[in-house]
């Protein structure tokens, strides 16, 4: 295939960031991510983002650390460092470096900014385009 025809992390990803304070309480994460429908957040301080929070960083630092999700802060619990992908990153690289790392959301840069998240979701999403596209063309034969 192509270069020019593999899809990028900036046709992939959703542009909504959603952070969080890394003084804010883990249970302040976690009804974050159920009312907002999200499974991560990145946790910033005054200088900018230093970590990421997630469903499975919340799970683990509960039942498994015991750490008190309404007294113990995010930043106890959040992974670091901050493994981040350029928009111009292609599926393949994307897949490698969510595969690699075990991660199931992975934020998106232009430059020192970030732009946007990519997570498991949005990958299935596109294999279900995929396949839907693949099915439509045996269809027509």
């Amino acid at each position: 295939m192509s270069e020019e025809y593999l899809l990028k992390a900036y046709d992939i990803m959703t542009p909504e960031i959603r952070f969080i304070d890394k003084n804010s309480s883990i249970k302040e994460a976690a009804l974050r991510m159920i009312n907002e429908g999200i499974g991560a957040l990145i946790v910033v301080d005054q200088e900018g983002p230093i970590g990421i929070v997630t469903k499975r960083d919340i799970i683990w630092g509960v039942l498994f650390e015991k750490r008190d999700p309404e007294k113990e802060p995010v930043e106890k619990i959040m992974s670091t460092p901050l493994i981040m992908i350029d928009s111009n990153s292609d599926i393949v690289q994307i897949l490698d470096l969510m595969i690699r790392n075990n991660i199931s959301h992975l934020p998106v840069r232009e430059g020192d900014k970030l732009i946007g998240m990519i997570s498991d979701t949005d990958l299935l999403e596109v294999f279900r385009d995929v396949i839907e596209i693949v099915n439509a063309r045996k269809i027509k034969k």
